[in-house]
């Protein structure tokens, strides 16, 4: 992973209140010591702690203001993971402005199947039938006039 994706993660980590930095983890002493996939985990983990801690709130209070808090730390969170996990993938263009790669497949060259149309019997009224001793005239449901058998 490169300086520049840290930089980019620990940005969306760092809350500004004022005058103060807040910042929710600190990537940069977790690289000392892990790898970058156990920091992605951790950052994964710690987000399923924030919803469980959502969830728990909005149960108790939902006009408390810490749902705003977990809400904007969750977003925050999920946005580093993001840049970290798809960080290679993102590179300068000829301009020096950054560009994420895309990554194309090749399409394949067996024919593919036509369209299922399914069952016609939905586009006919249910009133209607199809039968050879059948008069000519539709009748509904609710007609006094019966068939004698």
């Amino acid at each position: 992973m490169t300086h520049q994706t840290i930089m980019d993660a620990q940005m969306y980590l760092t809350i500004q209140r004022r005058d103060q930095f807040k910042t929710i983890v600190d990537i940069e002493s977790l690289r000392k010591k892990h790898s970058d996939e156990e920091i992605i985990d951790f950052l994964k983990g710690y987000l399923r702690e924030k919803e469980k801690a959502l969830r728990n709130m909005i149960l108790i209070d939902k006009t408390h203001r810490k749902i705003d808090e977990l809400a904007a730390a969750m977003f925050r969170l999920t946005m580093a993971i993001k840049i970290m996990e798809d960080g290679d993938s993102i590179y300068l263009n000829q301009k020096g402005k950054e560009v994420k790669k895309i990554v194309r497949f090749k399409r394949g060259t067996e024919k593919s199947s036509k369209l299922y149309r399914g069952n016609r019997s939905s586009y006919r009224s249910s009133r209607v039938r199809e039968n050879s001793n059948h008069d000519g005239k539709d009748r509904d449901t609710g007609d006094k006039a019966r068939c004698i058998a």
